[in-house]
């Protein structure tokens, strides 16, 4: 069955229609079929008498050939395409900034140390020489031993090393000059 409102097709035993809501129609129990009209007597036929056909006659046209024209092609007319869309921008990433607090206090350079590494180096390059072999040992033991004594101050390593480079000097020049004693004790 269908509705009377909008004309959507209604299942049986549907009260309302699925489509509008309006209430199903009452005759939803389907009618019985009425039985077939009893078929009227045919008439008898009669018979007819058909005139014969006359040809026509028609006069002579002759044929004309339909008139073509070139098609007049025009050129196409380009445009610059139109942007629709909004530009998209990059995001701008930045270095994050690291603010360390400023440390005024300064360790002080301890120059006493640095004099004392570069005359612990000089010693033991020079501990082979006879003439000025011990000289720069006393110097650089000084300074080096005045480096590790600074309080506060930098440098502690070169200090100590100045100090070690200092006394093998030393010790080799004392070693060579012991030596050189023996040998002209010897001759």
């Amino acid at each position: 069955m269908y509705c009377e409102s909008c004309g959507s097709f209604i299942n049986d035993g549907e009260a309302f229609c699925s489509n509008c809501g309006s209430p199903a129609p009452r005759d939803s129990a389907p009618a019985a079929p009425s039985p077939a009209p009893a078929p009227a007597p045919a008439p008898a036929p009669q018979a007819t008498v058909q005139p014969i056909a006359q040809p026509v006659q028609t006069a002579y046209q002759p044929y004309q050939q339909p008139q073509y024209q070139q098609p007049a092609y025009q050129a196409p007319t380009y445009q610059q395409p139109v942007q629709m869309a909004q530009p998209i921008y990059q995001p701008v990433y930045q270095q994050p900034v690291i603010i360390t607090p400023i440390n005024n206090t300064r360790t002080r350079v301890n120059v006493a140390a640095t004099v004392g590494l570069v005359l612990g180096i000089i010693t033991l390059c020079v501990s082979w020489i006879p003439v000025v072999n011990g000289l720069p040992a006393i110097p650089g033991l000084i300074f080096s031993i005045a480096g590790v004594a600074k309080k506060d101050a930098g440098g502690k390593g070169r200090a100590i090393t100045g100090l070690i480079m200092s006394s093998i000097g030393l010790f080799i020049s004392i070693l060579f000059i012991i030596e050189m004693i023996a040998g002209e004790l010897n001759y």
